[in-house]
């Protein structure tokens, strides 16, 4: 069966699950190994868990509050550390968030395979471009996808992502 396999941290623990109450320490490290249909690895990633937050989507961009182990949708402006929602994890809710690896995030307009990316004026979401130029540092497009429409699902890498601001701009 496909689907993520931790190698380290909580072992068995599904990392696209989402828990009604709190299972693990927030703050909670975990890696894992992505394996396909065929038994083959096929991406690995490092996710930390966490409380939800409201209207936290599969793929949201969250904020990561270090002083406390809190979430919160990332929006322009913000500094500091950032993670992408595995499953839609709501304020009531506990989860798992990506930091390292190949994720599935929101990022709105069209976007180039390995563009960079900014916080939006959109809460949870991430584009090529920002008003306030808050660039995500450690995240890149992973391919070439999204519409000018809509926020979409698109392939991203993550290394340990932050956010600052362009301070000149």
């Amino acid at each position: 069966m496909a689907g993520w396999k931790t190698i380290s941290g909580p072992l068995g623990t599904q990392i696209d699950q989402v828990d009604a109450a709190q299972v693990f320490q927030p703050g909670t490290a975990a890696c894992a190994v992505y394996v396909d249909s065929s038994d083959d690895v096929t991406l690995h990633g490092e996710f930390t868990y966490q409380k939800g937050v409201a209207s936290c989507a599969l793929g949201s961009w969250v904020a990561i509050n270090p002083d406390n182990d809190t979430v919160s949708l990332l929006g322009d402006a913000f500094r500091g550390g950032v993670a992408v929602a595995t499953a839609a994890t709501i304020a009531s809710t506990w989860g798992w968030f990506q930091r390292t690896g190949k994720a599935d995030a929101l990022v709105e307009e069209s976007v180039g395979d390995n563009a960079a990316l900014f916080a939006t004026t959109s809460a949870g979401e991430a584009g090529p471009t920002g008003s306030g130029l808050t660039e995500i540092i450690g995240a890149v497009a992973a391919a070439a996808s999204g519409t000018s429409s809509a926020p979409t699902i698109t392939h991203v890498e993550l290394s340990y992502p932050v956010c600052c601001t362009n301070e000149a701009a």
